[in-house]
Parts: structure tokens; C-alpha cells; sequence
């Protein structure tokens, strides 16, 4: 199983998100990165926030990337959060 999975917040309620990052880490992976972009970047520290709440001290906080990408000919913001699970 690899070690490092990515999920790219949409429009999914705000629990769907915190559920498949349990399921992630149940399954063995040990770094995960929450990328949220444009409007979605409040929702990606919101799912972070939430699930820190949730698992406590057993994730943490291993890094945030913040920067801009060309899309479409403009330029959108992204977050890129990265959470590693506590062995």
C-alpha cells in the first residue's frame, strides 16, 4: 500500500471528507494531503480543522503549501495541507 494519498476538496458535505481520511488511515496510509483550491481552500482548513478534533492527537500537522496555478488562463490560489498519522 502506498504511503501517501491525496484528496482534492469539492462540493461533498464536510463529513464525507473527514470519513474518507479515517478510511485512508485505517487502510495503512500514513501521509495524507488535503488539496483544496480557489473558494474551496476554507473548506480544505475546515476538514483539517475537523478532523484534528476528531482524531486528536493521534494526526498532526506535517506541513502547508500555499501558491497559485494557471488554469484556464487565470491564476487560482490552492492549499495543499498535509496530515501524517501518529504511530
Amino acid at each position: 500500500m502506498s504511503e501517501e494519498s491525496k484528496i482534492t476538496i469539492g462540493n461533498k458535505p464536510l463529513i464525507d471528507y473527514i470519513v474518507s481520511l479515517a478510511i485512508l488511515f485505517n487502510q495503512g496510509i500514513r501521509r495524507i494531503i488535503i488539496r483544496g483550491s480557489g473558494d474551496k481552500i476554507s473548506k480544505a482548513i475546515a476538514v483539517y480543522n475537523a478532523l484534528k478534533e476528531r482524531m486528536g492527537d493521534a494526526v498532526k500537522l506535517n506541513d502547508v503549501r500555499i501558491g497559485s496555478e494557471n488554469r484556464r488562463g487565470r491564476m487560482v490560489s490552492y492549499i495543499e495541507i498535509v496530515v501524517e498519522k501518529v504511530l
